[in-house]
């Protein structure tokens, strides 16, 4: 238990010293015949559990400098060629030059620094939990996997929620990934997590952040930390009811000046999900039921290549440059829904197949500029960012009509060719520094111009169809302008620790569909306070509050004024006149002894959006429309447990129980629909190291969520079971590692609209019960690594 505790407290502890002064080491390293060792590593490590703080390389002259290190005690050691130093201790509490360094000769080689006691899983901070996923069995997957079990995260249907809400931002290394949800979804699955370092799930994000994000999902990539070069190249291979596969290869290079890190996937997915629709359409007392049943097939190929430069002007000054791709040349998809009605005295059944070519590219590019003042402690930084985004789409979509005779009753067929183009720019400048003794500010300013260009054709149809009503021929113009400033303010007094700030920000939007000739204008400005305040009396007890009030805006595709078909019954609609969501969350909870948690929360949402599914009883038909719903609002109570009970297994416990209210209207009656549940979920993770020198590891996880609301539909419980190992050979340089997702197939999502006019179901069958198997084999000096590093971008979840 002490074990346990003690480097976990120190890890709390030195968040807590994070806005303290920041202080410098400095110091010189020598061979024994005194000579200067020209470019040396040194590394910098924590005195509790032996873990990797810092690093640096030598100079010509043999000196290093590592800045910005928080008071407290330390470990160093210094390594050449394989020679390395005895580890020095000392207590840091002011700048400190170290006495020599003195390399031993004796051509002892460095395998890597050992690290006594593992970092825990899961770090709980002020306004963050820090979830570790370095050395366990899912290293060897991709992060979607890693998010699937991350804690306070649920995925539903590939939907990602963290504190009940979907308004997240998806970082990696504090950049936001500006792409359409599901495209976030393509290139996560597609990133291996045997490069992260953690996840940190920003529960509270700062103010520097924009303010349309609930939380944030930061995805803190490794770097090299000590000189030279290291890759991997790396393999997954994945077996529902079709194959999906995963090559790619990572390459990072250290120098004197420069940090290079340069990753690359290939993935080709085969997936299958099925569907099942029973709506029961009702008109003057009279019910047809109309049971669809769809399999879609889905053949996507896809390119992910992210690269990472630093350049050190000099001391002070510090050059960024990244850039972060996802091509998919070709994503072949088929919908083959074959529809039986009742009570329709004409239509007896019809079939239709959808099929569809796809093809996207979404790039981006940031630069960043940092330099440190002369204050102590004191930076300024800049960032520019510019992201391109081309989505094409072609459809033909053919339905055969049947009556009661099993006779032909009638045809439709017709082709949709679509297309958007989104641009997004923006640039920022930040200020920060310390005030006093252990406070810190920063402050702001910010500029982001989004234009969206959306077309679309649509040609063949039966006019005589009923309900058919597509846009023949549309063009819809999107521009968005957001200026922003904030200012924020954090500071520590004894056994207080808070973090506050302001964010104002003032947007103005335009919406022109060219044919209809209609134009919408809206300018609006909102300001978005935020706070966090942790109490630490003592290292058992810890209580912590924390609220803020955000935004979230239409996705760029969400308002597109576009109908189009899924089948001949069933549409996808978007919606120009989309209002801003606002929201305020509000939380306070206590922790004993670093691992047990309880947490009230309370949260209230206005205009939330969220695509509802309605029934046209008129026309037949079935509706996905992005609407506003009129208010959310919820309360509850998380229970959580973070534990090492031995040596070789960690526990994490999370348990949520809250009432839900969905306010809405139904857009066929233009009446008000209120729907209440009560509900509850589980999940809980368990990662075992099986063999002394922990190169065998196993992760079990479950995942059980009781009856639950989601926009307009009710869910029925649904749950799942993962198991995975993984085994390092040859000295860490190879692993391979397999499992099982879903091992009892339990999650299948079933959801009923049952209120007024409408009276529906539908159920979603994927390839849930998945054979998982990796293989990564690592090359260079990949033993000597890595530290992270973390800047920051807005809005792109919104394409």
């Amino acid at each position: 238990m002490k074990n346990f505790i003690c480097p976990l407290f120190f890890l709390l502890s030195l968040n807590c010293l994070l806005y303290s002064q920041e202080l410098t080491v400095t110091g010189v390293v020598k061979s024994q015949e005194d000579n200067a060792i020209s470019y040396a590593n040194v590394l910098l490590l924590n005195a509790a559990d032996s873990t990797l703080i810092s690093g640096t390389s030598t100079g010509e002259d043999g000196t290093f400098k590592i800045i910005k290190i928080p008071a407290g005690n330390y470990l160093i050691k210094a390594s050449f060629i394989g020679n390395e130093s005895a580890l020095t201790a000392f207590k840091l509490d002011a700048d400190k030059e170290l006495e020599p360094i003195l390399l031993d000769e004796s051509d002892q080689r460095l395998d890597e620094v050992v690290v006594t006691s593992q970092k825990p899983r899961l770090e709980s901070k002020i306004d963050r939990l820090v979830f570790n996923i370095e050395n366990t069995a899912y290293a060897d997957g991709d992060v979607w996997d890693v998010l699937k079990i991350a804690p306070s995260v649920i995925i539903l249907n590939n939907s990602l929620t963290v504190q009940g809400s979907s308004a997240i931002g998806v970082l990696i290394n504090g950049r936001k990934i500006n792409i359409p949800y599901e495209d976030i979804v393509n290139l996560l699955s597609g990133t291996s997590a045997a490069n992260v370092l953690s996840i940190e799930i920003i529960n509270n994000p700062p103010s520097k952040y924009g303010a349309e994000d609930n939380a944030l999902i930061n995805i803190v990539m490794k770097k090299n930390i000590v000189a030279g070069y290291n890759g991997a190249i790396y393999n997954k291979y994945t077996q529902g009811i079709l194959p999906k596969h995963t090559v790619g290869t990572d390459h990072f290079f250290k120098g004197k000046k420069t940090q290079l890190s340069l990753n690359y996937s290939f993935r080709q997915d085969r997936d299958v999900t099925y569907y099942t629709d029973i709506t029961n359409f009702i008109e003057d007392n009279n019910t047809s039921t109309w049971s669809a049943e769809q399999e879609a097939l889905s053949n996507k190929k896809q390119h992910n290549l992210s690269l990472f430069f630093d350049y050190d002007i000099n001391e002070k000054s510090r050059l960024s440059f990244t850039t972060i791709t996802l091509w998919q040349p070709d994503r072949d998809r088929s919908f083959e829904t074959d529809t039986q009605v009742t009570g329709n005295d004409d239509l007896a059944s019809f079939y239709t197949l959808n099929v569809a070519d796809e093809h996207k590219l979404n790039t981006s590019y940031y630069v960043d500029y940092i330099r440190d003042l002369d204050k102590e402690g004191a930076q300024i930084s800049f960032n520019g960012h510019f992201t391109h985004y081309n989505e094409e789409k072609d459809q033909m979509l053919a339905s055969t009509f049947f009556n009661g005779n099993n006779e032909v009753y009638g045809n439709n067929d017709f082709t949709t060719n679509a297309n958007q183009r989104i641009n997004l720019f923006s640039v920022q400048g930040d200020y920060e520094s310390p005030i006093a003794e252990s406070g810190r500010i920063e402050a702001g300013l910010r500029y982001a111009g989004i234009s969206s260009s959306s077309n679309i054709v649509q040609q063949g149809f039966n006019r005589d169809q009923p309900g058919i009503d597509p846009s023949e021929v549309g063009d819809f113009d999107y521009d968005e302008s957001i200026y922003a400033a904030y200012i924020s303010y954090a500071n520590k007094w004894n056994d207080w620790q808070l973090k506050t700030g302001l964010r104002a920000e003032y947007a103005e939007t335009e919406g022109e569909q060219k044919s209809e000739e209609q134009l919408i204008e809206r300018k609006n400005l909102e300001l978005f306070p935020s706070f966090s305040l942790q109490y630490t009396p003592s290292k058992k007890h810890d209580l912590k509050l924390y609220y803020f009030r955000k935004v979230s805006r239409p996705r760029y595709n969400n308002v597109n004024p576009f109908q189009i078909f899924q089948s001949t019954f069933s549409t996808i609609e978007g919606n120009p006149q989309l209002l801003p969501a606002t929201r305020f969350y509000i939380a306070g909870g206590y922790t004993f002894d670093n691992s047990y948690t309880i947490e009230l929360f309370y949260k209230k949402a206005k205009n939330g959006l969220s695509e509802l599914i309605f029934q046209n009883n008129d026309n037949n038909l079935l509706q996905f429309i992005s609407s506003n719903l009129d208010q959310e609002e919820s309360y509850g109570v998380d229970l959580s447990l973070s534990k090492d009970f031995t040596n070789f297994f960690n526990c994490y416990v999370l348990t949520s129980f809250y009432s839900e209210t969905i306010d809405f209207t139904n857009v066929s009656t233009n009446t008000s629909v209120s729907l209440n549940q009560f509900s509850w979920f589980i999940r809980n993770s368990n990662s075992f190291s099986l063999l002394s020198d922990r190169t065998l590891t196993a992760d079990l996880n479950l995942i059980y969520t009781s009856a639950m609301l989601s926009g307009n539909s009710n869910f029925d419980s649904f749950g799942a079971v993962n198991l995975m190992f993984r085994k390092t050979f040859y000295d860490k340089k190879l692993s391979v590692s397999m499992g099982v997702e879903d091992i009892f197939n339990q999650g299948n999502q079933f959801n009923t609209r049952n209120y007024q006019d409408q009276n529906g179901s539908s159920l979603f069958r994927g390839e849930n019960r998945l054979f998982v198997a990796g293989l990564r084999y690592k090359f260079g000096n990949f033993k000597m690594r890595d530290n992270t590093k973390s800047k920051r971008v807005d809005e792109r979840n919104r394409i």
